[in-house]
């Protein structure tokens, strides 16, 4: 007598795994031998990557990382800047005039003994003059005020790089729980195709003896068909989530990619723990925070802008004059100066006064700001905790549902093979006993998915995905 038996997987209440392995040809080993080795030695197969190695390769070749690298070495480059504004300025510069029209200025006759007035053009028709200036600050108030920024900007861009690193942890991780799940069901779905074909050929046998309804044969057909209608859309489903799975690792569409783990290695579920919650552990808060130290130092620098500024420089120069052309090439002169130059601002129109304000208004939003994401990350921890502590009473559930499910089909199977039970009841129950096990697995990935957004949000991401 036929024996219809769908295979599961373990879990904490020790359900009981069968198999049924099937007679394979000795032929059929060796072509399956050499084919593979001629696909190994063309292509080679792809390594089952873990969990851990998917994140180590996310966190390498996601094409956003060189992005936030490439924002700290801008504000490394920002500190530079910042630093040059303390350091000696040299510039030099050329200068030729052609005085087209030379100014004239008028002398008072008496001071020569004349009784007309001297109308005197001085200077020359040409003027070259050529000067090197170096320029040294002594006291910048809005430099020093800018000096105080470049620890909190390159905390900043850091603190960008981190959170990215998380977003792209929890992405792969979620698409790598998917591929899991749908990788599982099809390898269910599968089982049951095969057992259910070996029915299908039994029930044939039996029609075509006369013994069974056609009505039954039927049934069994509408079974299998709905289980290949279930197979290819379980298959489309898990090429989807391996194409994610890969975008959110920045891998290539054509490179094959294989998941290690399966649901085996994934079922030990603990009781959701207290909630811990620090927002200020948050990246989403820490970034902020630094912006409000941002924010503040800006409007100490716009407050500076009223200070005086007191400078030193020193110069070295050569002028040449000529009213010929040629001539104005040869006549030099050098000179030199050293000095001081203290600057002290009287009016400017109101610009810094708007300025201290706009960034009064802006430190006051970042505040405001501050506080409301303060209050949606505990809203945010509050909700992800009971979707959590949900998933895992669903999944307990689940979990004792696939044991009832999986006793209600062995009975049923046991009566239908001593002829008690008919094939109608066989079928219920193995549908019944298949949408546990769909419901369980869907309970299993919601849990993980769960358990990955508390600690997400809490910050603590990377640090639970290296202690798994």
């Amino acid at each position: 007598m036929f024996q219809l038996i769908v295979s599961t997987f373990t879990h904490n209440n020790h359900i009981p795994v069968k198999y049924k392995h099937p007679i394979i040809n000795p032929l059929t080993v060796a072509l399956l031998l050499i084919g593979t080795a001629a696909m190994a030695q063309t292509e080679g197969p792809a390594a089952p990557m873990s969990l851990k190695a998917c994140i180590e390769f996310t966190l390498a070749n996601n094409p956003s990382i060189p992005i936030y690298t490439n924002d700290i070495q801008t504000a490394n480059q920002q500190k530079m800047e910042l630093l040059s504004g303390y350091m000696p300025q040299v510039n030099g510069v050329l200068g030729w005039d052609d005085n087209l029209k030379r100014q004239v200025t008028v002398i008072p006759g008496a001071v020569v003994g004349q009784s007309e007035d001297l109308q005197v053009q001085f200077g020359n028709q040409y003027n070259i003059n050529a000067v090197v200036q170096a320029d040294q600050i002594i006291y910048d108030q809005t430099l020093l005020s800018g000096l105080k920024a470049i620890k909190p900007n390159m905390e900043a861009a850091q603190l960008k790089k981190e959170k990215n690193d998380d977003d792209l942890i929890y992405n792969t991780a979620t698409a790598y729980y998917q591929v899991i799940g749908l990788k599982e069901k099809l390898r269910l779905l599968n089982e049951n195709e095969r057992k259910f074909n070996d029915l299908l050929r039994i029930q044939q046998l039996q029609y075509d003896k006369g013994i069974l309804k056609k009505v039954d044969l039927d049934r069994v057909k509408v079974a299998l068909n709905n289980i290949r209608s279930q197979k290819e859309y379980a298959q489309t489903g898990l090429e989807l989530a391996i194409n994610r799975l890969k975008v959110s690792m920045g891998m290539p569409m054509d490179k094959p990619l294989m998941v290690a783990d399966s649901v085996v290695s994934l079922q030990e579920v603990a009781l959701p723990a207290a909630s811990d919650f620090q927002p200020q552990n948050t990246w989403e808060l820490k970034i902020q925070a630094k912006n409000m130290v941002l924010q503040s130092i800006n409007h100490n620098r716009k407050r500076a802008g009223y200070a005086p500024t007191l400078a030193f420089y020193a110069k070295y120069g050569w002028q040449s004059f000529g009213n010929d052309f040629a001539q104005s090439f040869d006549n030099w002169f050098d000179y030199s100066a050293i000095g001081l130059r203290l600057t002290v601002p009287i009016f400017d129109g109101l610009r810094k006064a708007s300025q201290i304000r706009q960034s009064s208004l802006a430190m006051s939003n970042a505040r405001i700001g501050f506080q409301i994401t303060e209050n949606n990350l505990r809203v945010a921890d509050q909700n992800a905790n009971l979707v959590l502590l949900n998933a895992f009473n669903s999944l307990q559930n689940n979990k004792q549902n696939i044991v009832l499910a999986k006793d209600v089909f062995d009975n049923s199977s046991l009566q239908y093979q001593n002829g008690v039970a008919s094939l109608a009841d066989l079928l219920n129950a193995e549908y019944a006993y298949k949408e546990a096990q769909s419901n369980y697995l869907d309970a299993l990935i919601g849990h993980l998915v769960a358990k990955v957004e508390v600690e997400k949000i809490k910050g603590n991401l990377k640090n639970y995905i290296n202690n798994l």
